[in-house]
């Protein structure tokens, strides 16, 4: 198993660097297209490299050369209070095919933190469906029969809700789908509208969709896929605004305790609506809304989709912001130990485990931060420069 994850590894390197001789492309395509999350890591890498191919840093990553030669060159580069984006983004190229090739199936990665108890530091698909009468029904993948009983217009495929179509009334009725922390869950609405909801997040919607609009109210993180119908607009509603859509798709993040909501668009067109102020998006542009109004630029999408595909993707992102998300995935939350690692600065992109030690083992090899689990849930963030001291 090693030999042959060593050959892969040297096969990407190869492919990055436009090496490839005409037989090893013929076992990199195989390898390739095996599998969706093999083409989607390689996608990444491949990202990263052409953004930073021009530092020298890059030209050290050899499927033969130890993890450790690579990192103590990285951490030879770190500046007071941040870290060089170049560094952790050629880090966790490494990391990331490591993380993919080196560890085989169900094997544990090696723990350099505390002892952490995977059913405590998980994530897994779950939910509570919250009825009109304040019954709530845990959702599983394999919770099918007790929703047929409650809601025969309702099933169950393992990883999304789906509403079926049953008669319209002039009364709307309100389900709610609520994903906590450690969680995540799908739903399809009666039209057939797609959503795709992250940890600790809520969508209250009717049951069928009845007037001149679909309107549906959002709390937290949720991808939607909208079925088009020009004569009813479709309407998220999120705390203090609003986006109207016909038909397309498009990734809010409107948590209530973030300074910023954004929404994203990834294809067609939708307006962002807040009192008097309309914005409308074309692909490619993400909308902010903060307490002062509403602004827009020019994004990666991808970067801001990359949870619906089980990745952490990000591009200069404060460490602080990256764990906010970490901890909802998981269930956890992270304490400082200076408030200034708070905003050292991290690029690249890690896939979602199963168990969270996998996860902050690459950080922490990415760059001089150290984890230690404690108490209540509890993780503690150290400089590890200053802590070995």
């Amino acid at each position: 198993m090693r030999k042959e994850n060593d050959d892969i590894i040297r096969l990407i390197v190869k492919s990055l660097r436009g090496e490839l001789t005409p037989e090893e492309e013929i076992l990199f395509l195989s390898w390739k297209s095996r599998s969706k999350a093999n083409e989607e890591m390689y996608e990444c890498l491949e990202r990263e490299y052409k953004e930073h191919t021009e530092y020298s840093l890059f030209q050290q990553f050899d499927a033969r050369r130890e993890w450790s030669t690579v990192a103590k060159g990285i951490r030879g580069r770190r500046s007071t209070r941040r870290f060089y984006r170049v560094a952790v983004a050629a880090s966790l190229l490494i990391l990331g095919v490591a993380s993919y090739l080196l560890v085989p199936s169900g094997q544990k990665v090696p723990q350099r933190l505390a002892t952490v108890t995977p059913a405590e530091y998980s994530f897994s698909r779950k939910a509570s469906l919250i009825l009109p009468d304040g019954d709530t029904l845990q959702i599983t993948p394999v919770t099918m029969d007790t929703i047929m009983k409650q809601l025969p217009f309702v099933s169950n495929n393992g990883e999304a809700l789906v509403y079926h179509d049953i008669p319209t009334t002039d009364t709307l009725v309100y389900n709610t789908l609520e994903i906590p922390r450690g969680g995540a869950y799908s739903l399809q609405l009666a039209d057939g509208t797609k959503v795709m909801l992250n940890s600790e997040s809520r969508l209250r919607f009717p049951q069928a969709f009845t007037g001149d609009t679909r309107e549906v109210f959002l709390d937290g993180e949720g991808y939607f896929q909208v079925a088009k119908n020009v004569a009813k607009p479709f309407i998220v509603h999120c705390s203090d605004y609003k986006v109207r859509v016909l038909g397309t798709t498009f990734n809010i993040s409107a948590y209530p305790g973030d300074d910023v909501s954004m929404t994203t668009l990834v294809e067609g067109r939708v307006n962002v609506e807040r009192g008097d102020t309309r914005v409308l998006l074309t692909p490619g542009v993400m909308a902010s809304v903060t307490r002062s109004g509403i602004s827009t630029r020019e994004v990666e999408v991808d970067s801001y989709i990359s949870w619906t595909k089980d990745q952490f993707s990000f591009s200069e992102e404060r460490l602080v912001d990256l764990l906010k998300k970490i901890s909802r995935w998981y269930d956890v939350d992270f304490v400082f130990d200076d408030p200034g690692i708070e905003e050292y600065k991290f690029s690249g992109f890690i896939p979602r485990y199963e168990n969270i030690t996998a996860v902050l083992q690459i950080m922490e090899q990415a760059a001089n931060v150290t984890f230690k689990t404690g108490d209540n849930k509890k993780i503690k963030v150290y400089d590890s420069h200053e802590r070995a001291h």
